[in-house]
């Protein structure tokens, strides 16, 4: 052996044994679960002698092929809109399902329990099971060789918030004078929760009819009773029970008496409704329940309930989680980085899959000091609690995350909140904490996607931020502020208003549609239309065009009498979001009538009736009248008869007849500014007017 081989020996045997080290059993247990495996008066270990684990897996079980071929049964096996809401998240034509949507070998499972582990839960996203095993077990699954790694699976006792009494009595006074000869200001009558509801300006989005309708929202909490009469009414879509397995969610024998309580008030918060006592934010969305956490002092809230819970929400379809849960004497600060916690990690998976995910960001401000898990994920959307009086409440859990970034990012009120009695079918109570404030911002999360559905979650938390009252300067008590609903609503998406045409006995028209449209962001005025149809034919885009300030317009051609013509704008701005009036577009259009009695004499004269708008930029729309039928040329030329653009060469029968003009010439290149004519032709008569380009 030379010297240089000599030299190397001793690198490799060090390699060798590192590598052993990595593939041993011990090697695969955290840190927490090998301290636990150590300790013998670990708390962690349960009255039979185990510990619940969560065990990751390498792969999938399966080759390169077959592991195509089943994600891309996966995507078809998910629900049509489960698939339009992930795509929010992706490029177009990307796939829409990926390995985590995989359920775990079955095969690694069958082994695991082969070692008399018991199962427990299993998650896709994380490619991970969740077992009660004794420590000999955990060795033996720790030799499993396609076994990642073992940790324990988390536990944690929800902090309840210390309210002052001084502080509870301040708001609860300042909830009776807010009140005071507020109820006839809007349209519904809010009773005890219009404080709750004004502070955000949520009643300003109920009054332009803007409920939540269109959205589903998922909830995971202790349990839900919704007997109470602010609740019977809500549409239910789908409810399982965590704890129990089995679709109770309510109170089942064997509960504590308080099991569904966190969970009723908080879905009274977001959507319970009885007019003249209480109405939540998204009181016309749709609800999908999961009871994750056992509430009972012996049984710690465990997180892979949670992990499960939150997988089967998205699955579903819904578009929005509420989550009033958070989890802290498990994990020291450090580790809520947002790339720790496994419900963190959890949370940020469901949002890469468009899922807008709202949680309290904790009651934790004395004592702990910091925002618990999920509420550290970089992609949640972290709630704080005021109180009336606009101050951060006195437990409100303050940023910032362990790696900087501020938390939390709105608030909402959270002191001395207006919720359903858990007592009584029909009576009200008050209760606070981060609990009550995340369900209210996350009813007006509802509400921006009620109005807008295509925004992605990330697009409906900067909507929720950069509108709340402290967007400015942001810090780690109030982050961006109190939401302002309203604001939040109308930040995405052009806002129009149009007055829609009534019933008319004229068959001549045109008929003028005519709008005011705004928004935050530049509009694309080659997207702006009128989409119409005559009779139940064909939908047709009619441009509609710049008209003066913020005035747009476009002319719908005649109908003969006894048709009803249905229409709706659709606007589209820069950004590519697409706004419709009204928001079902050609699912519930707009419509008139035409009087059937009126006859439609052809007119007396061929002449050009001449355009809207004029001035004009991008298009306008040329109207003229044939007293006969024949050939017809219709041109644009310039100030010296040369011909820029051929807009019609036909045969056309008598009546009124419309062209549009885009500005651009026959190669269809942009045209200059200025005036120009617009030449009718019909056998040897010519007709001319002239109309103006403004750039």
């Amino acid at each position: 052996m030379n010297s240089r081989k000599l030299l190397l020996l001793p690198l490799l045997l060090a390699l060798a044994t590192a590598a052993v080290a990595q593939d041993s059993p011990i090697a695969k247990t955290g840190a927490l679960l090998e301290k636990a495996l150590q300790d013998p008066a670990a708390t962690v270990r349960q009255a039979d002698g185990t510990y619940a684990v969560w065990v990751y897996f390498s792969d999938r079980g399966l080759a390169v092929d077959a592991l195509n071929a089943a994600v891309a049964g996966a995507a078809s096996a998910l629900p049509p809109r489960t698939l339009a809401r992930r795509a929010k998240m992706k490029p177009a034509g990307a796939a829409l399902a990926d390995a985590a949507d995989l359920p775990v070998a079955a095969a690694y499972l069958a082994a695991v329990q082969a070692t008399g582990a018991a199962p427990r839960r299993q998650s896709r996203w994380l490619n991970a099971a969740s077992f009660n095993a004794t420590a000999a077990q955990i060795r033996d699954i720790a030799g499993l060789p396609f076994v990642r790694k073992l940790e324990l699976v988390a536990k944690f006792r929800r902090p309840e918030p210390e309210v002052a009494a001084e502080e509870l009595a301040q708001s609860l006074a300042a909830r009776d004078a807010a009140r005071a000869g507020k109820a006839s200001v809007w349209t519904l009558e809010y009773g005890g929760s219009l404080p709750d509801a004004e502070q955000i300006n949520v009643p300003a989005v109920h009054d332009l009819g803007i409920h939540g309708q269109g959205v589903i929202i998922g909830m995971l909490d202790t349990g839900f009773k919704t007997t109470h009469v602010a609740l019977s009414d809500i549409d239910v879509l789908a409810r399982y029970d965590f704890v129990n397995d089995d679709d109770v969610v309510e109170n089942e024998p064997g509960d504590p008496s308080s099991q569904h309580n966190h969970g009723t008030i908080t879905l009274s918060a977001i959507m319970g409704y009885e007019p003249g006592e209480l109405i939540g934010p998204a009181f016309g969305a749709s609800v999908i329940l999961a009871k994750t956490e056992d509430v009972s002092q012996e049984v710690p809230i465990e997180e892979d309930n949670w992990v499960a819970g939150l997988e089967w929400i998205e699955s579903l379809g819904a578009d929005v989680v509420s989550s009033s849960l958070g989890y802290y004497d498990w994990y020291e600060f450090a580790d809520l980085d947002g790339n720790t916690a496994v419900t963190t990690i959890a949370a940020d998976l469901a949002v890469g899959r468009g899922l807008v995910v709202v949680n309290s960001a904790g009651n934790s401000r004395n004592g702990f000091g910091h925002i618990i898990a999920p509420a550290d994920g970089d992609s949640v959307i972290a709630v704080g609690a005021v109180s009336l009086s606009g101050e951060y409440a006195s437990f409100s859990s303050p940023g910032p995350t362990y790696d900087g970034r501020i938390k939390p990012d709105v608030m909402a009120l959270g002191v001395g909140n207006h919720v359903v009695s858990v007592q009584s079918d029909t009576e009200y109570g008050t209760a606070s904490g981060t609990s009550l404030s995340c369900p209210l911002a996350a009813g007006v999360a509802a509400l921006v996607l009620s109005r807008v559905p295509s925004l992605n979650p990330l697009q409906v938390r900067e909507a929720m931020r950069e509108t709340a009252d402290r967007a400015q300067a942001p810090d780690n008590d109030y982050g961006w502020g109190i939401l302002d609903a309203l604001a939040a609503v109308t930040y995405w998406g052009a806002s129009i208003v149009h007055t829609p045409l009534p019933d008319t006995d004229d068959p001549i028209g045109p008929y003028t549609v005519a709008a005011d449209i705004t928004g935050r962001v530049p509009l694309d005025p080659a997207r702006i239309f009128v989409v119409w149809r005559a009779g139940g034919g064909p939908w047709q885009n009619a441009p509609l065009a710049a008209a003066g300030g913020d005035t747009w317009q476009a002319l719908l051609p005649g109908q003969p009498g006894g048709t009803t013509v249905s229409y709706y704008l659709e606007v589209t701005d820069t950004a590519e979001i697409t706004m419709r009036l009204p928001a079902a577009g050609a699912d519930a259009p707009f419509a008139f009538y035409v009087d059937s009695d009126v006859a439609v004499p052809p007119p007396a004269v061929t002449r050009l009736v001449g355009n809207v708008p004029n001035p004009f930029n991008p298009q306008t729309t040329i109207v003229f009248d044939l007293a006969r039928g024949g050939p017809v040329r219709l041109d644009i030329v310039d100030l010296r008869g040369r011909r820029v653009r051929r807009l019609l060469r036909q045969d056309l029968i008598p009546g009124r007849h419309y062209a549009t003009w885009d500005g651009r010439d026959d190669d269809h290149r942009e045209t200059a500014s200025g005036v120009y004519l617009v030449r009718l032709t019909v056998g040897a008569t010519g007709h001319l007017r002239k109309l103006t380009l403004v750039r």
